[in-house]
C-alpha cells in the first residue's frame, strides 16, 4: 500500500492542481481492473479510408460516410473513418460520403477493405443564378425566422434508444511550478530540498477516456436513462511517477520527525481552508484496521457512483442542450435572440443532392461573445450543422491570488435525418482553452491529539505559486438511433457500470466490433512514457 505519511508535499500539489486544472473529479482513478481485449469476430468485418479535396489534397473533416446495412459515421479532422459490420460484405453494399461544397460519391463496402483513399472534387455553384431560378429568393434574415417556425415540425421529440459514443481529451501544461519555504520546523525540509523536489514536478499532463453509452427517452429530462456500456481510459502516468519520487525523498524524514498517530491542518491566506485530517493514519495502512479498510471500500464506492452518476449527466445534457423540449424551440442564443447578431448569406451549397444555405453571423455590439455558421437545408429550412467560437476570453477570475481565465472556446454540432424522417443531434464538438494560476501562502501544522499541553508539533509555512494552462476537447457521436415506445422505455433499469479500464497505451482492438469516431493519430500513438 502507499504510504500515506509521506504526502505533505504531495497533498500540497495535488490539492491546488486539481483545483487549478479543472479535472473533473470522476476522472480519479479507483482500483485497477483487469484489461480484456474484444476480439472481432470472424464473422465481422470492417472498412476505412481517408476523404480528400481533389485539388489540394487536404483531409475533409466532418464528411458525412452512410452504408447502405445501416452504418453510419462521420470522418475525424484527419478526415479518417472506419466502420464495422457484424457480418461479411457483399457486392451489394455500399458507402456513400458526402461533404460540404463537393461532389458525392458512392463507393463498393469490398473496395474499401483495405484503407482508401476517397477523394471528393468541389462543386462549383453559382448563388444568384440557383435562388432566382429555382426557388424563393429569401434574405438571411427571412431564412433564420424559417427555422425557429419549423422546429416544432421536423425535429423528432419521440422515444428513442440511442447509442452513443464519447471520447474526451485534456492536455494540461504547467508553465511555473515554485514552492517558497518561508518557516520550517523540520530543518531537513529546507528550500534546498523542495527545490529538487520542484524539479521532479511534472510540466504536462495529458489524459484521454473514451465511453461507449445507451440512452432511452425522449426530450424531457425526467424522461431519460444512460446506461455506460464500455469505457477506457489513458493517462501519463509519468505524474504519478514523479509523486513515487517525491515520496522516496520526504520517507526518511517523515519516519523520523513525525509521530504516527499526527493529523495535519492545513490554512491558506487570510481566510483559511482548513482540512483537518483528523483520525486518519497517514503512515502505511494497517491492512488489520477494519476502519482503514472500510473508509478505502467507501471511497471506492463513491468513485464508482460518481463516475456513473457524472457520465449519465453528461449524456443528458448534451441530448438536452439544443432543444428546448416544452417551446419547442432552439436553445442557441443565435435563435433565441436573433436580433442581437448580424447575418450574412455566403452561398447556397449542397451535401450530395441536398440544397443548403451557408449563413454567417456576427455580434451587433462588441459585448458579443460569439460569432459561426449556420448550415441550414434549403428545402424544409432545418439546421443541419452551426460552428461557433467565442470572441476574446470569456471569463476572467482574479481574486485572493487565485486566476482563471477562460481563453476560448469552439462548439460544432452536426444534425441528420433518422429513420423517421426527421432530424436530431448527431455529432457534438467542444473545444475549451483555459489559463489558471495560484500565488498564495500555505501552512501546514502537525498536531497530536495523544500529546499533552500544546498538541502543534511542527509547522511549514510556504507560498505557493503556480501558473498553467489546459486544453479539453469532447466528440460526442450518435451512431445508432431506434424507435422505441414508452412501455418499452419503462423496462429498462440503469445499471450502474465499473470504472474505465485502465489502458497504457492506445488499443485499437478495445473497440473491435464497435463502430466508433475514427481517433486522431496524436491519440493513437499515446502511451505511458517511463512506467514502471
Amino acid at each position: 500500500m502507499k504510504d500515506r505519511k509521506t504526502i505533505i508535499y504531495i497533498i500540497v500539489f495535488k490539492k491546488f492542481s486539481r483545483v487549478l486544472i479543472l479535472k473533473n473529479m470522476f476522472y480519479r482513478k479507483g482500483c485497477m481492473i483487469i484489461f480484456f481485449l474484444v476480439l472481432t469476430k470472424t464473422s465481422s468485418q470492417e472498412i476505412s479510408g481517408i476523404v480528400l479535396d481533389s485539388l489540394t489534397k487536404q483531409p475533409i473533416s466532418f464528411a458525412n460516410i452512410i452504408s447502405n446495412f445501416n452504418k453510419n459515421t462521420i470522418t475525424n479532422e484527419e478526415g479518417r473513418f472506419r466502420l464495422f459490420k457484424d457480418i461479411l460484405f457483399t457486392n451489394r453494399d455500399s458507402v456513400y460520403v458526402s461533404s460540404i461544397g463537393y461532389n458525392s460519391l458512392t463507393i463498393l463496402a469490398t473496395d474499401l477493405i483495405k484503407e482508401s483513399k476517397i477523394v471528393l472534387s468541389p462543386k462549383i455553384i453559382e448563388l444568384e443564378t440557383v435562388i432566382v431560378t429555382n426557388r424563393e429568393k429569401l434574405t438571411a434574415i427571412q431564412i433564420i425566422n424559417k427555422v425557429k417556425e419549423n422546429v416544432k415540425n421536423i425535429f423528432d421529440f419521440d422515444y428513442k434508444n440511442k447509442r452513443i459514443f464519447r471520447r474526451r481529451i485534456i492536455m494540461s501544461d504547467f508553465d511555473k511550478a515554485m514552492i517558497d519555504i518561508k518557516k520550517s520546523s523540520i530543518k531537513e525540509f529546507d528550500q534546498i530540498f523542495m527545490d529538487s523536489i520542484n524539479e521532479t514536478i511534472p510540466k504536462k499532463n495529458n489524459f484521454y477516456i473514451e465511453a461507449l453509452y445507451d440512452f432511452f427517452g425522449n426530450r424531457d429530462p425526467n424522461n431519460q436513462k444512460v446506461n455506460i456500456l464500455k469505457s477506457a481510459e489513458l493517462l501519463n502516468k509519468e505524474n504519478e511517477i514523479s509523486f513515487k519520487t517525491i515520496q522516496n525523498k520526504i520517507q526518511p524524514i517523515v519516519d523520523i520527525k513525525v509521530k504516527r498517530d499526527s493529523y495535519f491542518k492545513f490554512k491558506s491566506g487570510i481566510f483559511p481552508i482548513d482540512i483537518e485530517r483528523e483520525g486518519f493514519d497517514f503512515m502505511s495502512i494497517d491492512s488489520t484496521d477494519n476502519t482503514q479498510l472500510e473508509k478505502i471500500k467507501n471511497k471506492k464506492i463513491k468513485e464508482r457512483n460518481d463516475f456513473n452518476l457524472n457520465h449519465r449527466n453528461y449524456i443528458k445534457n448534451v441530448s438536452n442542450s439544443y432543444l428546448d423540449h416544452e417551446n419547442k424551440e432552439f436553445k442557441f442564443e443565435v435563435f433565441r435572440k436573433s436580433r442581437k447578431f448580424n447575418f450574412r448569406l455566403l452561398e447556397l451549397s449542397y451535401i450530395g443532392y441536398e440544397p443548403v444555405y451557408v449563413i454567417e453571423y456576427f455580434p451587433k455590439s462588441s459585448r458579443g461573445k460569439y460569432k459561426g455558421r449556420l448550415f441550414i437545408h434549403a428545402d424544409d429550412f432545418a439546421l443541419i450543422r452551426i460552428d461557433y467560437q467565442s470572441i476574446g476570453f470569456l471569463r476572467n477570475f482574479n481574486f485572493l491570488g487565485v486566476f482563471y481565465r477562460l481563453d476560448k472556446r469552439l462548439v460544432k454540432r452536426i444534425f441528420k435525418k433518422n429513420e423517421n424522417n426527421k432530424y436530431e443531434l448527431y455529432f457534438a464538438e467542444n473545444y475549451y482553452e483555459s489559463s489558471f494560476g495560484l500565488d498564495r501562502p500555505l501552512k501546514i501544522i502537525e498536531k497530536n491529539k495523544n500529546v499533552r499541553g500544546r498538541r502543534k508539533q511542527n509547522q511549514l509555512s510556504m507560498q505557493l505559486n503556480f501558473t498553467g494552462n489546459n486544453k479539453v476537447k469532447t466528440e460526442v457521436i450518435f451512431i445508432e438511433t431506434n424507435m422505441i415506445d414508452i412501455d418499452d422505455y419503462n423496462r429498462v433499469k440503469e445499471i450502474d457500470s465499473e470504472l474505465p479500464v485502465e489502458l497504457k497505451k492506445y488499443d485499437p482492438n478495445f473497440w473491435a466490433g464497435y463502430n466508433i469516431l475514427e481517433p486522431k493519430q496524436i491519440l493513437k500513438e499515446f502511451k505511458v512514457e517511463n512506467e514502471n
